[in-house]
């Protein structure tokens, strides 16, 4: 039995609330921003710097010659972006060492601009166990609860973050137990029958739902720090 306590909540009320009581916090964006995240800082980025708008990232890729911008508004990378919100578009070595301006829809409308106290991670079936560890250690070390926060979506709700999340509790509250997703067989027909998952299938990004559903393929854990995503090795070894 877990030793910390957790909770679950959805959205930016959500969202605002554990920070107001400041608990670790994992957000979770599944299809796609929460994967694409983790994917682009295991593949080599310095740091994922998340925008709320459109216009303010094309303002701070100014501030970073070298960077990137990356992000999508209705599934689809904006005018004169480099990438999208695909995690396997940063399957590369063309990120290394390079930061990203990262805004998307959901993603980044939720996060807003948090103070810098917060713990905030990112979480995903990509790096389930990572994060989950991740959380009991800083929760032990904070004494704070974890909150697990779902992203949602414009229109409220996305059962794909919901489904994500709860199985990110479950190792959480149960760490020594079997995974309780080892025995989904297919995570990815949960993710490819979301509504969200059903947008992305008609807008050409079936293969990256596939990418999402694998488990523990990275052993890393974004967290926020200085308004940017960075591996926790790298904020707590630095």
């Amino acid at each position: 039995m877990s030793s910390i306590s957790v909770s679950h909540g959805s959205g930016p009320d959500a969202l605002a609330q554990a920070l107001a009581q400041q608990h670790v916090i994992i957000l979770v964006d599944v299809l796609r921003a929460s994967s694409t995240i983790v994917t682009a800082l295991a593949n080599g980025a310095s740091q994922i710097i998340p925008v709320t708008t459109v216009e303010e990232a094309r303002e701070r890729i100014y501030h970073f010659p070298n960077g990137f911008l990356a992000g999508e508004r209705a599934a689809h990378p904006p005018a004169g972006f480099d990438y999208g919100n695909s995690p396997r578009s940063f399957l590369t070595d063309r990120i290394r060492g390079r930061p990203i301006i990262l805004t998307t829809s959901n993603f980044t409308r939720t996060l807003g601009t948090p103070p810098e106290t917060a713990t905030i991670l990112v979480g995903a079936f990509l790096n389930i166990e990572h994060v989950a560890t991740t959380a009991r250690t800083l929760a032990k070390k904070l004494q704070q609860p974890v909150s697990v926060i779902s992203a949602g979506s414009i229109r409220g709700y996305a059962a794909e973050d919901d489904f994500t999340s709860h199985h990110i509790i479950s190792r959480l509250q149960f760490p020594d137990d079997p995974p309780s997703y080892a025995d989904l067989g297919d995570i990815s027909r949960e993710l490819l029958v979301s509504h969200h998952g059903t947008i992305l299938v008609q807008a050409g990004y079936k293969d990256d739902i596939r990418f999402c559903a694998q488990t523990n393929r990275y052993n890393l854990t974004p967290i926020l720090r200085n308004g940017a995503f960075i591996s926790y090795s790298s904020a707590f070894n630095s």
